[in-house]
């Protein structure tokens, strides 16, 4: 019996079908995301980036100045200027406001929730198919490429764990905008839009954070690199992309500076956001390359590369010399003293042989995408041709560079995981089309070697999935929660309805990461939370914590207390093996707390058993009349 062969597929690279494609996978990731994780939404606000972020929006929707950025209700009286964008604080109040016209503005922020990751796996996604069609057009079948890479980003959801809803961080945006500007570059032929994307994109992506500004800088350093090794006939053309890209970069950049920072901070300098010395850096590189591109488009390579090398330099220098402690990367301003108790046990910035000794399973699924991308790199670059394609080089150095990020620090693994795909998918198909006389078994030989995360994701997903999809058909209402807490209840909504219902407002000391959620569940403010200019908040918090419960001296914890104003302290039972009570003295008062035992200067005003316990600070007692 002769196998079927392998069909040719309709071309899927021009606008409509791609549109058409990128749609398609939107809405059927949306569906998933949606069904597996949105009824999660009344649990709380989950990551405590997320409810930072729905504090920021829900203040500039309910008629906070623009400008108004310093956040008292973090560390008082000092207040804080973070370091995140206001763009994105501005998407989210704006969508929050249109929903309040038709809901109440409670179900506008739970929509807003909803939708706010979801609208961005659409640029995710064609991002996504535009490096793969890029990458397609140098394999033998470039309409399955685009067809498997769609099928991979529409299978594999681990891809979207920044995407889910609920997720309103700035993460999602700074992987759409490092995507966007990949795919921009990789572009090829007479069009404009290629590097203009690219460069805007990159202005966008620094303005949002810093997190991929590495991976930016790599790209439009290909850029200059392809303009200066340009064939004879290709050089008009090549530095009009690179005055493009630079002009791009060099405006967006610019005018998200002066949109998103106030006035009276345009002189300040920064290492972890985008400031004056960042932006002054970024000046010089962008009006630098587009001067470069013009004048010197018809020079030798040598001396293109020589005025590329000078132009860098220059740049670096500025950005670095404007403030030094940036030498020292994007959290050179933090205290070291806070990094043993709290900063290094983030596990979002932790190293992946850490995160592979606490839990194998997530380290292994976390690599995965990284390696079968290697191994599509590596297959596609096996013909000569390929190897000398700009596509093709660009996708391995992102593909390199982002991987040992993600080995430096675990979040960055997921720009791999986006890289790797349009690299899985062109190989995938590849090697399928190249074998296609073998019938189905080149497919399926093609999945096995290329597709396996895409098994394993849906594995891992579809039990929730048809569970809460079965749900929803049937009409059955949910089951029953069993009486017993969850294993970490401390970031649940319903766990801060004794502190929402506390009188008088005031100022709340605890763990670091409840800070977030005190501020987005209830009126009050607090001393400490989860961000590294904080460092004044985080220190004192601690130094209440660890001081000595009963010591009635100067410093001891109830003195300590008094002296910065604080009226809550909160505890949360659950937490008490965490690693930040490691070498804690037995009589310090987060000790004491953690035993259930607390001392007199504390009221307790929750329940005893209630998820977490909040203690008033009671009112000194006067010193006894002398006879």
């Amino acid at each position: 019996m002769r196998l079927p062969r392998i069909p040719d597929i309709p071309d899927l690279g021009t606008r409509r079908p791609l549109i058409l494609l990128a749609l398609a996978v939107t809405l059927v990731v949306s569906f998933m995301l949606g069904v597996r994780d949105g009824h999660d939404l009344r649990l709380g606000y989950g990551d405590t980036d997320d409810a930072m972020r729905v504090v920021l929006a829900r203040q500039l929707a309910h008629g906070r100045g623009w400008w108004d950025q310093k956040e008292l209700v973090l560390q008082p009286p000092v207040g804080v200027y973070l370091h995140w964008s206001r763009l994105l604080d501005g998407g989210i109040a704006l969508m929050e406001r249109v929903f309040a016209w038709f809901v109440s503005w409670n179900d506008a922020e739970t929509a807003t929730r909803f939708l706010w990751p979801l609208i961005w796996i659409f640029p995710a996604v064609i991002a996504a198919l535009l490096a793969a069609r890029r990458l397609g057009d140098r394999t033998a079948a470039p309409h399955w490429a685009l067809l498997v890479t769609g099928l991979m980003l529409m299978l594999h959801l681990p891809l979207y764990n920044q995407f889910h809803p609920g997720r309103v961080d700035h993460h999602d945006a700074q992987i759409v905008f490092f995507l966007l500007a990949f795919a921009g570059a990789v572009q090829t032929g007479p069009k404009r839009w290629g590097p203009i994307l690219a460069g805007a994109a990159s202005g966008l992506g620094v303005a949002v954070g810093l997190e991929a500004l590495v991976f930016q800088v790599l790209i439009g350093a290909a850029l200059a690199l392809r303009f200066v090794f340009a064939a004879p006939e290709d050089r008009e053309a090549e530095a009009r992309r690179l005055v493009l890209y630079g002009l791009a970069f060099f405006a967006v950049t610019t005018a998200a500076f002066l949109i998103q920072t106030p006035p009276w901070r345009w002189g300040v300098m920064a290492c972890d956001a985008l400031a004056l010395n960042l932006d002054a850096g970024i000046a010089i590189a962008g009006l630098g390359l587009a001067a470069v591109g013009w004048l010197t488009r018809t020079r030798t390579w040598w001396v293109k590369l020589m005025a590329l090398s000078v132009l860098g330099a220059a740049a670096a220098a500025v950005y670095v010399g404007l403030d030094r402690n940036c030498l020292h990367g994007p959290f050179a301003d933090v205290d070291p003293r806070v990094k043993p108790f709290w900063l290094d046990y983030v596990q979002e910035v932790a190293p992946w042989p850490r995160l592979f000794k606490r839990h194998p399973d997530d380290a292994i699924a976390v690599a995965a995408p990284a390696v079968l991308g290697l191994l599509g790199w590596l297959w596609l670059g096996r013909r000569k041709d390929v190897r000398g394609d700009f596509g093709w080089r660009l996708a391995g150095l992102l593909l390199l560079s982002t991987s040992a990020a993600g080995f430096a620090m675990v979040r960055s693994a997921t720009y791999a995981a986006w890289v790797a795909v349009p690299l899985i998918g062109a190989a995938a198909a590849d090697l399928a089309w190249r074998y296609r006389r073998m019938g189905v078994i080149a497919p399926a030989v093609a999945a096995v070697i290329f597709m396996p995360m895409a098994a394993i994701s849906v594995a891992l997903s579809v039990e929730k999935l048809w569970g809460n999809v079965t749900l929803a058909m049937t009409h059955k209402p949910p089951p029953k929660p069993t009486p017993k807490q969850p294993d970490d209840y401390c970031f649940n909504a319903s766990s801060y309805r004794d502190l929402a219902a506390a009188r008088p407002v005031g100022l709340t000391v605890g763990d670091i990461d409840f800070g977030p959620h005190v501020l987005a569940l209830t009126p009050h403010s607090t001393l400490s939370a989860p961000y590294h200019r904080m460092n004044w908040g985080i220190m004192a918090a601690r130094g209440v914590l660890i001081a000595d419960a009963d010591d009635q001296g100067p410093n001891g914890a109830e003195a300590r207390a008094r002296a910065l104003g604080v009226t809550y302290v909160l505890e949360c039972p659950v937490h008490k093996g965490n690693a930040d009570r490691t070498g804690l003295a037995p009589n310090s008062l987060q000790a004491v707390l953690d035993r259930h035992d607390w001392p007199d200067w504390l009221q307790l005003i929750s329940n005893e058993t209630s998820p977490i316990q909040v203690f008033r600070v009671q009112a000194p007692v006067p010193p006894s009349p002398s006879k």
